[in-house]
């Protein structure tokens, strides 16, 4: 008997779908394009991957009672992950379900080095072949190189059976292309200058590429996309587990994140005015779930302790075995890791900011899913990564969203009233993390929220009569009302819930014993810390005396408070602009104490008294 197939259609979109039976609509949506927010990877205990089915929907499964208010189960909004199609279906996608442009933090703060690439562009006029001058093609090649200051090359035999045409062709007059020690390709000797690359970062939510011309070290172009990975799961060990789940399911993983890349690849050539023949090579820094996944590399030891990786060093691959296109001969070179969750992201981070020149103590923190952190001089680095977990990307937040336009991004109180700003000055949808601390540190300072966390009653804010009306139920727990159905651009009011103030806590509870475990594993003081420094989107658009406000940074004084912005993709370009910052980044990688917190009883204790809220004016 035949597999029933039945018709699906995603609106807005318009997208129309042939979906055998018994496919969940999560699946059905990644086969159309239609690339869903789905935080835990389609469990079903994140609620991202809410949808319309306004007609007659399918009773709400168990999940979906557990997860969904009773306001949005009577919407007609069902969780993707949950609904089986067995009919034909047509569904709509909110604004705040999709993922979609966002926010994307390009520039970083970088640590000077001189221009001296692995990639370089020579022209050489050959003496042709004569009965008096018999040596091989690739001799005469090598032998005019070394003439030119390049010495001990070899010729990649895949150049080398071109070699003899290519040559004729060109007059004996090309312009060289090598890549490290090896002649990988001719050109015409009048392209010497049309010599590219670009620097990846790959992170877990974002992906940005800059390309640079490596002749004169400009960036003439920088593009970003929300990592498509996020299709299938928000965080590292979400990922993880789908790669595990079929045999095709890592591929899959691989696949979606070249193709991104490879789109970024075409939009910042397409601005640089050049043709993607003349990018030769690509460098990558991103944690080590994001190389393994890339580099096709086994994940499973990585997602369960002890948290081995399969391999730390730093490779360089062909791009065309990867299916990035770049030029068909050019390769790709990935930074070295520290340890499982420690990864080149990190060490790019240390190579920007020069941490590993400096003397001076500081403190690096980049928050995300995973919230690395960095302490230290020249003379010693330790650094620990902890699992924040996906809040401050906005997920399993009643109303989270990334940080794209319609996103609440800043909150502010003043006499009871509630003034918030969204990106792109659109009509309110949700709550990205910037706004998610921004409400929590608001609500604190207006004494909405006590020091455990705890949302007062409208009865205990009598006296604050703004305020005490904004308080409401929320499927029985309680919440604030920070945009009202009718101001919103989502048809339904933006609250923050009792349970949201938990996520935070959580949240910044790691990042804050985090922080106190390297301090003491140091043996330094806050005292001790010379300069702050905040790396990454999230980092660059936070106001740090909010981010002091509720403990999730320690409260150094702001002066000592540095933006670094993207600091990675900076790492990314010194590892691309300076072969030589390569050696570096190994010794860098080999040298960095990786302190393991899961292993920890004092983090555990730490951990728990960090999710408290600091006292007004200090910390708790």
């Amino acid at each position: 008997m035949a597999e029933a197939i039945h018709r699906v259609v995603f609106e807005p979109d318009g997208r129309t779908l042939s979906v055998p039976d018994g496919q969940t609509l999560l699946e059905a949506a990644r086969a159309a394009g239609v690339p869903l927010e789905a935080p835990c990877g389609g469990k079903g205990t994140c609620g991202g991957c809410r949808v319309i089915i306004p007609d007659d929907p399918p009773e709400p499964s168990e999940v979906c009672r557990n997860v969904l208010t009773g306001e949005e189960i009577g919407r007609n909004l069902r969780l993707a992950c949950q609904v089986r199609v067995t009919r034909d279906l047509r569904v709509v996608v909110p604004e705040e379900t999709r993922v979609g442009d966002q926010q994307i933090l390009t520039d970083g703060a970088m640590f000077e080095a001189p221009l001296k690439p692995n990639v370089r562009k020579t022209a050489v006029h050959l003496p042709e072949p004569s009965v008096a001058d018999q040596r091989s093609d690739a001799d005469r090649l090598l032998d005019a190189l070394a003439e030119k200051g390049l010495a001990d090359l070899t010729v990649d035999v895949k150049a080398i059976r071109d070699l003899p045409k290519r040559l004729r062709a060109l007059d004996f007059h090309p312009a060289v292309v090598v890549i490290g020690n090896e002649v990988v390709h001719l050109d015409r000797a009048t392209t010497t200058d049309a010599c590219y690359g670009i620097a990846f970062d790959v992170g877990t939510t974002t992906l940005v590429g800059y390309l640079v011309d490596l002749v004169t070290g400009d960036v003439p172009a920088v593009a970003g996309r929300t990592n498509p990975q996020t299709a299938y799961g928000d965080d590292v060990v979400a990922r993880i587990e789908y790669a595990g789940r079929q045999r095709q399911a890592a591929r899959t993983l691989q696949t979606a994140v070249v193709e991104a890349m490879n789109d970024v690849v075409r939009e910042v050539c397409r601005r640089g005015h050049i043709r993607p023949s003349v990018v030769y090579e690509a460098t990558m820094v991103g944690n080590t779930t994001m190389n393994h996944l890339l580099l096709r590399l086994p994940t499973e030891a990585i997602g369960r302790a002890p948290f081995v990786a399969a391999s730390a060093s730093a490779h360089s691959v062909s791009a065309r075995e990867l299916g990035l296109k770049i030029h068909p001969r050019g390769r790709l070179y990935t930074g070295p890791l520290v340890a499982g969750f420690v990864g080149a992201d990190t060490v790019g981070a240390i190579l920007a900011t020069g941490m590993h020149e400096g003397d001076g103590l500081r403190l690096t923190i980049d928050i995300g899913t995973n919230g690395e952190i960095v302490l230290g001089t020249r003379r010693r680095l330790l650094a620990c990564s902890t699992a924040a977990g996906p809040a401050f990307e906005g997920a399993r937040i009643r109303y989270g969203m990334r940080a794209a336009d319609g996103a609440i991004d800043r909150v502010d109180i003043h006499d009871g009233d509630v003034a918030v700003h969204t990106i792109g000055n659109a009509p309110a949808l949700g709550l990205c993390g910037t706004g998610l601390i921004e409400a929590v540190a608001a609500l604190l300072a207006a004494g909405v929220i006590d020091t455990t966390g705890r949302m007062r009653s409208a009865e205990d804010l009598a006296g604050e009569a703004n305020l005490a009306r904004r308080i409401v139920g929320a499927d029985g727990e309680r919440g604030f009302l920070l945009v009202s159905a009718a101001e919103s651009g989502a048809d339904h009011p933006i609250l923050l819930t009792q349970k949201d103030v938990r996520e935070v806590q959580l949240a910044k509870g790691a990042i804050a014993a985090g922080i106190e475990t390297l301090l003491d594993e140091f043996g330094a003081g806050l005292d001790d810390v010379d300069e702050m420094l905040l790396a990454g989107a999230f980092g660059n658009y936070i106001r740090p005396d909010r981010a002091q406000a509720i403990g999730l940074i320690p409260p150094v004084p702001i002066e000592k408070v540095r933006f670094v912005g993207n600091a990675a993709g900076a790492g990314a370009r010194l590892l691309l602009v300076n072969r030589n910052m390569r050696h570096v980044a190994a010794d860098v990688a080999r040298g960095v104490e990786h302190v393991e917190l899961s292993q920890r009883p004092d983090f555990q204790t730490r951990f728990a008294d960090a999710m408290f809220f600091p006292q007004a004016g200090g910390q708790h």
